[in-house]
C-alpha cells in the first residue's frame, strides 16, 4: 500500500450494518417471501449418490459451472469447489453449489438451485442503456462502478427477469441496482451500506495500552501494519464529510488518508482500537482455521476512522447519522468503516473488539459463502459474524462483565444507552429479539433488507445452546453443549460450515445441514459435537 494510492473496487458488495434502528418487532412469524423456486441441494454419506446424479445431469448440459476452487485449510486433502448456475449461458444470480472433494473424491454437497426456469436471455437493451437507466434513477454525480452483469434475476411469484446487475456509487450511497434487459424496467435497487514496521504504543478507547504496528515515512510515523503477510492500513477521514462522499463515489484511498503521529505514542482512541484490533482478528483467523486474511488469499485490510464528525449528528438527517456515526460496516474488498458514535447512544465504534470482528468477519462471508444479503441469507450474514464477534472476544479478552471483557452480548463495549449492547446470543428475547424460528419476522424487503438483524439471533442463539446448553425458552426442549471448555470445537464447526459448505441463498435448514456436515467432517458421525449442534438446532425450531 504505501508510496500509491489505492482503488477499492466494490463489485459485489455486501456492506453491512451492526445496527438497525427502529423499535422490536414482536407477534406472529411471517413467511419470507420465495423468489424463483428454489431446490435445496444437500448430500452426503447416503444421500449423496442421489444429488450428484442430479448436479451430472446439470453439469452435462452445462447448467453448473466451476466458478472457483479452495484449499480447505482445516482437514488436509480436502478443498471445496463453487459451482454457479447457468441458464442458455448467463449466470443465475444465487444459484450455487458448494461441492466438498477429498482428492477426487466427492464427500458432499450443497446449496440451492434454481428451477422452472423459461425465458428468452436475449437482451433487448444494451449494458450503456441499462447504466443510463440505472444513473437516472440515482442522486446526482451517481457513478457506474465496472460493468453491468447480464443474468437471471430469482423474483416474486416463482418468477425470473432478465436483468442487468450493476454497482452505482453516489454521495452517502453504494447501491446494487438491477435493471430488465429487454423493458428497462427498474427491477431491484438497494443500498449495500445498511443502518449497523516498527512497533508503536497505543491508548484505545476504553483507555487501554496497546501496541501497535506502525512503519516510518519522512519522521512521522504511520497506522501502517507490515508484519502480517495481509498487510494493514487504517485510515484517518478526519470527519469530513467531502472526503468521506469522495470515497464512496469514487472508492480512491491516497497515502495522505493514513493516520499518522509525530512520536509513535498514539492517543486517538478509535485509530488505536482498529489497527490494533484488526490485527488480533487477522491473526484469530490464521490460528484457529488457517485462513489468510480475509480473502484466504491475504487480500489488504483497511479500517477508516473518523468517517464523520460526531459533531453532525444534530445536524445530518437520522439516515446518514444511522450509517456514518452510530455505526461500522464492511465493504468494498476488505476494507471496514468505524464509525464515532453521538456520545449519546453510541461511543467510538472501533472501541469494541467485537465490532471490529463482526465487520471484518462480513469480509470472511463475502469471499466465501457470499450470502445475499436479505432475508434468510441476510440474516445468516449477520448470524455468522455476530458468532464469530463472540468467539473473537473469548479467544484474547477475560471472561467477565464490563469493559473489555468476553461475553455473550454484542457491542456492549460500544453502546452507551439502554440496555448497554445491540444483541444477546444467550437471551436474545431480553431485548425482544426471537430465540425460536418461529417467531421469524419478514418485515419487508425494504425494512433492514427484510429483518437481517432481527431473525439473526435464532441461529447465533443455536450456536449459544451447542456450545453452553440450555434451555430453549419457546419449545421447552434442553441442550447438554459441548461446555465451555469446548467453545474452539464448536467456532470451527460453525466456522467450516458457514464458509465452506454453504451459498448464497442458504435458508436456515442449509444452515443445518452444513453445520451437521462440519461436525461430522471433523469429529465423526457419532462424535458428541454433532449431536450437540443436531440438539441446538431442533431447540430453535429448526429441522
Amino acid at each position: 500500500m504505501p508510496g500509491f494510492h489505492k482503488v477499492v473496487l466494490c463489485a459485489a458488495i455486501v456492506a453491512v450494518t451492526l445496527f438497525a434502528g427502529g423499535s422490536r418487532l414482536t407477534g406472529q412469524s411471517a413467511a419470507f417471501p420465495e423468489r424463483g423456486r428454489s431446490l435445496g441441494v444437500e448430500g452426503a454419506a447416503a444421500t449423496l449418490p442421489a444429488a450428484l446424479t442430479r448436479m451430472d445431469g446439470m453439469l452435462r448440459v452445462g447448467e453448473l459451472d466451476i466458478a472457483s476452487r479452495q484449499e480447505d485449510t482445516m482437514i488436509a486433502g480436502r478443498a471445496h469447489e463453487r459451482l454457479k448456475q447457468m441458464y442458455k449461458g448467463v449466470p443465475v444470480f444465487g444459484g450455487q453449489v458448494a461441492r466438498q472433494m477429498d482428492g477426487r473424491s466427492i464427500v458432499s454437497v450443497s446449496g440451492r438451485v434454481y428451477e422452472g426456469l423459461d425465458l428468452d436471455v436475449t437482451a433487448q437493451i444494451s449494458p450503456q442503456r441499462a447504466s443510463t437507466i440505472a444513473l437516472a434513477a440515482s442522486p446526482s454525480g451517481a457513478n457506474v462502478h465496472g460493468d453491468a452483469t447480464l443474468g437471471v434475476l430469482p423474483v416474486a411469484d416463482n418468477a425470473y427477469r432478465l436483468v442487468y446487475s450493476m454497482d452505482v456509487r453516489s454521495d452517502w450511497d453504494v447501491r446494487r441496482i438491477d435493471v430488465d434487459a429487454k423493458t428497462g424496467e427498474l427491477v431491484r435497487s438497494f443500498s449495500t451500506i445498511q443502518t449497523s514496521t516498527t512497533i508503536g504504543q497505543g491508548t484505545g478507547v476504553l483507555g487501554g495500552l496497546r501496541k501497535m504496528s506502525t512503519d516510518s515515512s519522512n519522521s512521522t510515523f504511520r497506522a501502517v501494519d507490515l508484519l502480517r503477510p495481509a498487510s494493514a492500513n487504517t485510515f484517518d477521514f478526519r470527519g469530513s464529510a467531502s472526503r468521506l462522499n469522495a470515497f464512496l463515489a469514487t472508492g480512491l484511498l491516497f497515502n495522505s488518508d493514513i493516520a499518522t503521529d509525530s512520536d509513535n505514542v498514539w492517543n486517538d482512541g478509535p485509530t488505536v482500537d482498529a489497527h490494533v484490533y484488526q490485527g488480533w482478528v487477522h491473526d484469530y483467523y490464521f490460528k484457529r482455521y488457517g485462513r489468510r486474511g480475509l480473502d484466504d488469499h491475504n487480500l489488504e485490510i483497511d479500517g477508516i476512522v473518523h468517517p464523520l464528525a460526531r459533531s453532525q449528528a444534530g445536524v445530518q438527517p437520522p439516515d446518514i447519522v444511522g450509517t456514518f456515526i452510530n455505526n461500522a460496516f464492511f465493504c468494498c474488498d476488505g476494507l471496514m468503516v468505524y464509525g464515532d458514535g453521538d456520545g449519546r447512544f453510541f461511543n467510538y465504534l472501533a472501541g469494541a473488539l467485537d465490532v471490529v470482528a463482526h465487520e471484518m468477519s462480513h469480509g470472511v462471508t463475502e469471499f466465501s459463502s457470499s450470502l445475499v444479503y436479505e432475508d434468510e441469507p441476510g440474516a445468516l450474514n449477520e448470524a455468522f459474524s455476530d458468532i464469530m464477534g463472540a468467539s473473537i472476544e473469548y479467544f484474547y479478552q477475560p471472561v467477565g462483565s464490563g469493559p473489555e471483557k468476553a461475553d455473550w452480548l454484542i457491542a456492549e463495549d460500544a453502546v452507551i444507552g439502554f440496555p448497554g449492547y445491540l444483541r444477546s446470543l444467550n437471551n436474545p428475547n431480553a431485548v425482544g429479539d426471537p430465540d425460536h424460528y418461529s417467531l421469524r419476522r419478514f418485515i419487508g424487503t425494504d425494512i433492514d433488507n427484510g429483518g437481517v438483524h432481527f431473525n439473526l439471533t435464532i441461529a447465533t442463539h443455536a450456536f449459544y445452546l451447542a456450545v453452553a446448553g440450555g434451555r430453549n425458552r419457546v419449545s421447552g426442549q434442553t441442550v447438554t453443549g459441548v461446555g465451555m471448555n469446548n467453545l474452539e470445537r464448536m467456532e470451527r464447526i460453525f466456522y467450516r460450515g458457514w464458509v465452506f459448505l454453504m451459498g448464497p441463498n442458504s435458508k436456515f435448514t442449509d444452515a443445518r445441514a452444513a453445520t451437521l456436515q462440519a461436525a461430522t467432517d471433523l469429529y465423526g458421525s457419532g462424535s458428541n459435537e454433532r449431536n450437540q449442534v443436531a440438539a441446538a438446532w431442533s431447540a430453535v425450531g429448526v429441522n
